[in-house]
């Protein structure tokens, strides 16, 4: 592989990864980090090193196991997160291993990933931007409070006064016995 071709694959790979953060990044209540475009790029590269030297299967099982326990010591991400993380890293793997005396195909699957991953952006962004507004409320956590669903959605609408509106629990705090809810509006 030259260095024509490791730099088309790599454009191809930086400006695909581009729109799919542009597409993932339309919801207004959750973002990707920006950061998170460098795991495909440094799959990417780590691919390419693979092609070029020798090394066992065993090197990938470690490599996935580190990256494993790593999972559960960092924060949860969204399923936005994790449908972006792993469409990188498929595009990366992609661009970096397919043979390029079929570049063809590989940029009819480039298309086809992106395509269905902007269509579904836009399907899921739809029935997400009903409620264009988002508002953190407290609500107390009173010894005979229940966590249904009608009981927490009367408690907003006396505080806030909004009839028409969705709500996530953020978090149940026992200690200063509080809920913390986003509420969409």
């Amino acid at each position: 592989m030259d260095l024509n071709e490791l730099t088309g694959r790599f454009l191809l790979l930086f400006f695909s990864i581009l729109v799919l953060y542009f597409f993932s990044n339309r919801k207004d209540n959750e973002t990707i980090n920006p950061l998170m475009v460098i795991v495909g790029l440094c799959t990417f590269s780590l691919c390419y090193l693979f092609t070029k030297i020798e090394i066992g299967a065993g090197i990938g099982f470690g490599l996935f196991a580190i990256f494993s326990i790593l999972r559960f010591r960092t924060q949860s991400f969204t399923v936005n997160a994790i449908i972006f993380l792993f469409a990188t890293i498929t595009l990366s793997i992609l661009d970096i291993m397919y043979p390029f005396e079929k570049i063809e195909l590989l940029l009819f699957f480039q298309i086809i990933i992106i395509g269905f991953y902007i269509a579904a952006s836009i399907i899921v962004n739809k029935k997400a931007s009903k409620y264009l507004n988002a508002v953190d409320v407290k609500i107390p956590l009173t010894g005979d409070f229940s966590l249904d669903h009608k009981n927490i959605r009367k408690t907003i609408q006396e505080k806030i006064n909004i009839k028409d509106f969705e709500f996530k629990i953020v978090l149940v705090n026992t200690v200063s016995n509080e809920i913390d809810l986003l509420v969409f509006y």
